[in-house]
């Protein structure tokens, strides 16, 4: 899915305002458009034309809040529970020492890293599933995952997670997840009510 779909717009407009206490009518005239057009790019019904996708984007880094980005990180690295923050390309950004923990890992050696190539060949083709739902890109509000994750000492550990998106001041999208240890008869279970390892959950 194309980060251009109506989906990422709507998360992005949405933020936009929201930071900058702006109403539809009040972007409207700064983009030089009527109301109605912003609120049909809110409800993804329709996307921005280009010029103006560019003009939101300096919107969105004139007006950056890079403090609520750092919040989000310093969130993960002390959470007390297992979590971690992903972007594109399935690259940790951050991890609790929690979720460091879970995997058999140290969250300095997980940090900067892919997920691609360190968990086994099952956790790469979930998580290649994973990336194509769109999570990156605004198009679903969560997803669950059920995965199998071989540490570094060869030993699998079932795990499930609930990924949130997150849009940074930079316009970008990283992906917030907890993750939960599973005994593996849950894990068949989730695969098996799921029709997959991934259940994507749409905005409602």
């Amino acid at each position: 899915m194309s980060a251009e779909s109506g989906g990422y717009w709507s998360l992005l407009l949405k933020q936009l305002r929201q930071r900058q206490g702006l109403s539809q009518t009040a972007l409207a005239h700064l983009l030089g458009v009527d109301q109605t057009s912003v609120s049909r790019w809110e409800r993804g019904v329709d996307v921005p034309r280009l010029t103006l996708r560019t003009r939101l984007r300096e919107l969105m880094r004139s007006h950056r809040q890079p403090l609520h980005d750092a919040a989000i990180m310093a969130r993960v690295r002390y959470a007390a529970w297992p979590t971690s923050l992903v972007r594109r390309g399935a690259v940790f950004l951050e991890v609790s020492k929690s979720t460091a923990a879970e995997v058999g890992y140290e969250a300095g050696d997980l940090r900067g890293s892919s997920i691609y190539g360190r968990f086994g060949d099952l956790a790469d083709d979930v998580t290649a599933h994973w990336e194509k739902t769109g999570i990156f890109d605004g198009e679903v509000a969560a997803t669950i995952s059920v995965n199998a994750i071989t540490d570094a000492g060869g030993e699998t550990t079932f795990v499930r997670t609930l990924d949130t998106p997150h849009i940074t001041s930079d316009g970008d999208i990283w992906c917030y997840c907890e993750v939960k240890r599973i005994p593996e008869a849950d894990y068949r279970r989730l695969v098996s009510e799921y029709r997959g390892a991934t259940l994507i959950i749409p905005f409602a």
